[in-house]
């Protein structure tokens, strides 16, 4: 009982679709995890700017090209945008999604992205966040 109204409270009583930009080496990862289908995140749509991956299925789910952007997600009803892309491309690509209605997006490109208030914005900068661990461990030394 406690479980479903935490689920409840943090949204994950029903499904949300999401869309992953980028499938390098770690839009490949973020794909692979397995605790986004648990928690009822689906994504339902991959977006990525190489030729030789464009119009491919990876794991039953389909590869377009970023000028697709507009359409697939309102399409497949897509909320939620994972930023998986080179910093040079990162803005570019959160003005296509925000311009096609995606309202939340979690960013792992190392740059500040600039985004309307109605859409809220989460960063993960892999870079910064195991600079603070080696910090920490230095520091105790």
């Amino acid at each position: 009982e406690l479980k479903e109204k935490i689920n409840l409270i943090l949204g994950l009583y029903r499904k949300w679709n999401l869309c992953l930009c980028g499938m390098g080496n770690l839009g490949s990862a973020l794909f692979a995890y397995r605790g986004f289908r648990e928690l009822h995140l689906n994504i339902v749509a991959i977006f990525d700017n190489d030729a030789q991956k464009i119009g491919k299925s990876f794991r039953g789910v389909k590869i377009s090209g970023p000028k697709t952007i507009a359409s697939v997600v309102k399409k497949l009803n897509i909320d939620i945008a994972i930023i998986a892309v080179p910093q040079t491309a990162a803005q570019e690509i959160t003005n296509k999604l925000v311009k096609a209605g995606i309202r939340a997006i979690l960013n792992f490109a190392p740059v500040k992205l600039n985004v309307p208030k109605k859409v809220k914005l989460r960063n993960d900068d892999l870079s910064t966040e195991l600079i603070h661990l080696v910090y920490f461990l230095s520091s105790s030394v």
